[in-house]
Parts: structure tokens; C-alpha cells; sequence
């Protein structure tokens, strides 16, 4: 099983990119988010998901290991696809997929094409146990928002925000504010600025 590959970009695509590794090239699916981040003259380094079926061996490739663990959590709920996961880890950070599936939102899910209302459901209930472990091993600190965060932003959301918007601003409001409905006002402040 290839699990890392680490080479000089051949060709990218808005889909795909070839990775030219000791004269051998790799054709490595990825999403849109994490082709935008690589420079097609510049050397590559990618984590592998080596996804093989009856009919194909397929490479997809992640940036780090917490974006590749979320890809192999997602493709285990039946009914995603690797396709439709890479479409939900192009629609979110890792952080606000773990947010949203702790939060049992599965809103942000059923915005990415192929996931329907019932596999964003799914998608939730199956892995809230894993997700948390996911978010213990990538330690999150700053980038991630605390549990007593969950109410407001389901709050903030319930007014009709965004939830990028939310997520945006939430990390602004200062951390010696507790109550739950002092930090939604805060928020609130800084949405309408």
C-alpha cells in the first residue's frame, strides 16, 4: 500500500495532479482546496489514501494526516464515496467537519454534491465516537472551537448566519467571556460589523 508520496508536480489538474516520484508517475486525486495550495514547479510531499476496488487502484492525496484520517472516516459510512468525501473535506476545514458532526449539525454535510439529507445523517451518528478521538490526536487548541461554543454557534446559526460565518467569528470573542449568552451577544457585535 502506498501511504506517502513526496516528488515534483508533472501536471495538475482541477482534479488530479501527477507526481513524478524517481521517474515514476503518480496520478493522485485531490481536492480543489488542496491542489490550490500546491505550486505546479515546486516539489510535492502528500499523505496517500491507496483506494482500491474490484475495477481500479485509485490515489488520493491530503496535505496532513488529520485530513487524511477524516477522508478514511468519511468513505467507511456507507453510501460516501471517495469522491463525495473529498467533496466535504473541499467545503470545510477538518476542524469545522468535527465541529459540525459534534454538534450532531449535519447541515454543513448536506451542502456538498452526492450527500443527501439521509447520508449527511448518517455521516453524523456513525462517526461522533471516532470524531472525537480525531480531535484529541490533532490536539486542537486555537484552531478549533471549545464545547461550551456548541450552543452559541447553534444559536448564531438559528439566526440565520452562515456557519463559516460563525466559525469565523466565534474565535474573536474573548475567552473570559463564559456565559453562553454574553459570548452570542459578542458574536452578534462582531457579525454586524
Amino acid at each position: 500500500m502506498i501511504s506517502y508520496l513526496k516528488g515534483s508536480i508533472l501536471v495538475k489538474k482541477p482534479k488530479y495532479l501527477i507526481l513524478l516520484v524517481n521517474n515514476v508517475g503518480y496520478e493522485v486525486f485531490a481536492s480543489e482546496k488542496t491542489l490550490s495550495l500546491l505550486n505546479e514547479t515546486s516539489e510535492a510531499s502528500l499523505y496517500i489514501h491507496h483506494h482500491i476496488t474490484e475495477n481500479a487502484q485509485q490515489l488520493y492525496g491530503f496535505i496532513n494526516q488529520p485530513e487524511l484520517e477524516m477522508f478514511k472516516n468519511l468513505i467507511s459510512i456507507s453510501g460516501v464515496g471517495p469522491k463525495s468525501a473529498l467533496g466535504v473535506m473541499a467545503s470545510a476545514t477538518v476542524e469545522d467537519i468535527i465541529q459540525a458532526i459534534l454538534s450532531e449539525d449535519p447541515a454543513l454535510l448536506r451542502t456538498v454534491s452526492g450527500i443527501g439529507p439521509k447520508t449527511a445523517e448518517r455521516i453524523v451518528v456513525e462517526l461522533k465516537s471516532k470524531i472525537g478521538k480525531l480531535g484529541k490526536e490533532m490536539n486542537l487548541k486555537d484552531s478549533s472551537v471549545a464545547p461550551r461554543d456548541i450552543e452559541t454557534i447553534e444559536a448564531l446559526i438559528g439566526l440565520g448566519y452562515s456557519r463559516k460565518e460563525v466559525m469565523e467569528v466565534i474565535r474573536q470573542v474573548p475567552t473570559e467571556i463564559t456565559d453562553t449568552s454574553e459570548r452570542i451577544k459578542g458574536a452578534l457585535k462582531l457579525l454586524g460589523k
